[in-house]
């Protein structure tokens, strides 16, 4: 070892060699024996190693001595609030008065701080401050195109990832400008303008991520073919990337290609066997293939999921309803229940099973929703007629057929009772 070497330098040189202990020993040196330029740099050697605590100690014995120093403020500034020491950062940073050089370096370093504590407009005004003194300085642009981006005001995010792209800066601190400018186009709503980003990003930097919000902004444009190719290449990439099968199998449909709708549901089943809206999808795609067997399998799975899913309970009863199994329906009948698609199914099943009691309450309370569904009026007055509430039964043709005037059948059996005196 050179012993004209500064003890920062054979600190540094332990650390590389894994020699945790002695790097300790010789830090401990340095900071009784290196001059405070040495140190400086020792501080800032050590952060980008990742040895945040080190290096603010260093930084804390540099103020003592240079406390008018502001950059030393906010160098230390920024490891406080990755310590959670948000408080003691503020003492610092509000030391730095706005005609200081490192101002606007304090305010974005506040920024920070207030969005790690979710006061995002409290981080807003302290980065329109500082854009305001930096309007060119693509750091400040960033990060409010993230703040934005973060709090999904995406069309202030383009703004500022637009300004970024425009001056050249396709990426920065990790982050892929041009990525987050399609997303944030997509989501809100501008998706031609998205795609012509996404397919800007080249392809060794298409994450699954990233092909997973291209494959759903084509979705959005109906642009299914290219959808399913993009979002297959996202399980091609990452078979347990969970989340894109829904879509996929939302591609499939659209165009009507159950089967493969159902293959893509029992792939995605396979890596994700707990989720209730899958097996949903699943029973849906089986339906239009025909296998009543899967159809029962997969919808009573998402009962046993999710057995306050109002959906899953609505799909089911419609199922054993339209299979004749009206027992297996009136198992999910509750007196608190509510939505007024499953009042009319536990209707027909009490309807079929000969308790007119219970079906006429459970007709009377979906009638105040559904008054305007013809499917639901026929069904009713066919009910009344064969309860015998002949009258009951004419006011509801009455209503079904103003709304199903090419209902020539219906009219004729309307006319017919009218003609007896109801």
């Amino acid at each position: 070892m050179d012993n004209n070497e500064s003890y920062s330098q054979k600190t540094l040189a332990a650390l590389e060699s894994g020699q945790i202990e002695e790097s300790n020993r010789l830090y401990s040196w340095a900071l009784r024996k290196d001059d405070n330029e040495t140190l400086y740099n020792l501080a800032g050697e050590l952060f980008a190693l990742g040895f945040d605590g080190k290096a603010l100690r260093i930084y804390e014995k540099l103020i003592e001595e240079y406390p008018n120093d502001d950059e030393l403020l906010v160098l230390a500034a920024e490891i406080l609030i990755d310590q959670g020491k948000n408080d003691a950062a503020l003492e610092n940073l509000d030391q730095i008065s706005p005609d200081s050089e490192f101002y606007v370096s304090s305010l974005m370093v506040q920024a920070d701080l207030y969005q790690t504590e979710e006061l995002y407009e409290v981080s807003e005004r302290k980065l329109v401050e500082a854009i305001k003194l930096a309007p060119e300085e693509p750091a400040i642009q960033l990060a409010l195109g993230e703040l934005y981006y973060t709090t999904q005001d995406y069309s202030k995010a383009v703004n500022y990832y637009l300004g970024l792209i425009k001056s050249g800066i396709s990426e920065m601190s990790q982050i892929n400008i041009v990525e987050r400018l399609a997303v944030s186009y997509a989501a809100y709503g501008k998706f031609e303008k998205a795609i012509a980003y996404f397919e800007q990003i080249h392809e060794e930097d298409l994450t699954p991520d990233i092909l997973m919000q291209e494959g759903i902004t084509y979705l959005q444009l109906d642009e299914n073919e290219r959808a399913q190719a993009t979002l297959e290449k996202v399980i091609e990439l990452d078979p347990s990337y969970s989340s894109a099968y829904p879509y996929l199998i939302n591609s499939y449909q659209k165009d009507e290609q159950w089967d493969k709708g159902l293959i893509a549901a029992q792939e995605g089943l396979a890596v994700d066997q707990y989720n209730p809206e899958l097996y949903l999808q699943a029973a849906e795609m089986a339906e239009h293939a025909l296998d009543n067997e899967l159809v029962e399998k997969y919808l009573r799975k998402a009962i046993e999921l999710a057995p306050e899913n109002t959906e899953g309970m609505i799909r089911i009863t419609d199922f054993y309803n339209r299979i004749g199994k009206y027992d297996e329906t009136l198992r999910f009948a509750s007196d608190d229940i509510t939505d007024a698609q499953l009042n009319w199914n536990l209707a027909l099943a009490y309807w079929k099973t000969d308790d007119f009691k219970k079906a006429a309450s459970h007709f009377d309370a979906a009638l105040s929703d559904l008054k305007d569904t013809t499917a639901f009026l026929l069904d009713l007055y066919h009910f009344l007629r064969e309860s015998g509430q002949l009258e009951h039964a004419v006011d509801i043709a009455r209503k079904y057929v103003k709304l199903a005037p090419t209902d020539v059948d219906m009219q004729d059996e309307l006319e017919q009772l009218e003609e007896q005196g109801y």
